[in-house]
């Protein structure tokens, strides 16, 4: 089984690998239906840019999603959604000041600090850190999100590529469980901002459309403000995850770090941003690398790593970038890559094997010849042996 981007092309024969769902769970495609042309013409018109496939040329591949899970938390998000929607309806049209002073004069999602949803919560993120310990790092850390309208499986994904990110730095049960609750809620205040705005490309909106798109930080942090007695992550982590660390972040232009360990000076310093928000903020761009977005089609784990290197001592905590880039390989399982030098200099292929000590040297199965028609059959090349062949990740290039 492998990761595709539908605008790629598959072997003949190939299958659909898993059910393919729509942002509001429902089964659009179920697992091993053929993937004719107008089966991915038909999934594309319903948003869904990537599928997982079995096909021929990803032969001896199984690749886990690292949200696997989401069945266990996806049902009481979208109830906690939904029972917020309803309490502040009243409020949505409202400006973002007049909106805020209403929030915090009245606190009207305090009852959901005492209702079935707060109580449930804490068993299903449990078991949703134990579903994503299923998912192995050889495949880079994928995530189970099609269509670009699933805002639901975005915070899931975020929440599980954080419970990587915990699990990276070493912190203990109780650390890992609150932060991976903050990162399910830290897209809330997105109840406040229209759908026709959420749905747009950041680089066309208007300005009215970015600021309120943005505010979506501070309102987010007033609707979980009554809901943290417990524990403070929640409304921090909600309207900090924008934060930077270089200080040009929103809502606050708070600054960050570049190290876990803090003192207790530091942690105490109200301008700089709490170590749970910036590894959500992490969790949050990698993310949105892999998956689709507004205007955005989606790319590998192995482009996501070089985007987050980019940003790592910039916008993002250099530390937590690095410790969990270090937890998956730098062209993981399935990659789709292109010859750019050597003997099958221009053909295509994918990651197929990572021999042990040679990791940075896989295995590379060629089936695309330079004019992007399959091959009669495919080649393998174990680049270990082939010091004269290089290649570039297919998506980055």
């Amino acid at each position: 089984m492998r990761r595709l981007r539908l605008d790629l092309p598959v072997s003949p024969g190939a299958k659909l690998a898993r059910d393919v769902t729509g942002p509001a769970g429902e089964i659009i495609a179920r697992a091993g239906h053929p993937l004719s042309d107008r089966t991915v013409r038909a999934l594309r018109g319903r948003g869904v840019s990537w599928c997982y496939v079995d096909d021929a040329w990803g032969e001896h591949l199984e690749l886990v999603p690292l949200d696997a899970g989401r069945g266990t938390v996806r049902p009481l998000l979208r109830e906690i959604e939904q029972r917020i929607g309803d309490i502040v309806a009243p409020l949505v049209s409202l400006s973002t000041q007049r909106a805020l002073e209403a929030l915090r004069k009245s606190h009207p999602t305090a009852p959901l600090a005492r209702g079935r949803c707060a109580e449930d919560m804490p068993g299903a993120v449990r078991a949703f850190l134990e579903a994503c310990t299923d998912a192995r790092p050889a495949g880079g850390w994928l995530i189970d999100r099609e269509a670009a309208e699933d805002e639901d499986g975005h915070a899931i994904g975020v929440a599980a590529v954080t419970a990587q990110i915990t699990l990276a730095l070493g912190m203990d049960a109780a650390e890992r469980a609150a932060t991976v609750t903050a990162a399910l809620l830290h897209d809330v205040g997105m109840v406040f901002v229209p759908r026709a705005v959420r749905m747009t490309p950041p680089g066309d909106r208007s300005i009215p459309e970015r600021i309120r798109y943005e505010d979506h930080a501070v309102l987010g942090e007033a609707l979980l403000e009554p809901l943290c007695a417990p524990s403070l992550h929640l409304a921090i982590v909600a309207g900090e995850h924008h934060e930077a660390a270089d200080g040009g972040g929103y809502p606050r232009r708070r600054v960050g770090g570049h190290r876990v360990l803090r003192t207790a000076e530091e942690k105490r310093d109200l301008g700089r941003i709490a170590l749970a928000s910036e590894i959500v903020a992490v969790a949050d761009a990698y993310e949105r690398v892999v998956s689709p977005s507004a205007g955005w089609e989606g790319r590998s784990p192995a482009t996501a790593r070089a985007i987050l290197e980019g940003a790592a001592g910039r916008t993002l905590n250099r530390e937590i970038v690095h410790r969990f880039l270090a937890s998956f390989p730098v062209l993981p399982l399935g990659t789709e890559v292109r010859i750019t030098r050597g003997p099958h200099a221009g053909l295509r292929g994918l990651v197929c094997e990572l021999p042990p000590g040679h990791e940075e040297q896989p295995v590379v199965r060629l089936f695309l010849d330079r004019a992007g028609r399959p091959l009669a059959e495919p080649i393998e090349v174990v680049l270990a042996r082939e010091p004269d062949t290089a290649i570039e990740i297919a998506d980055a290039a």
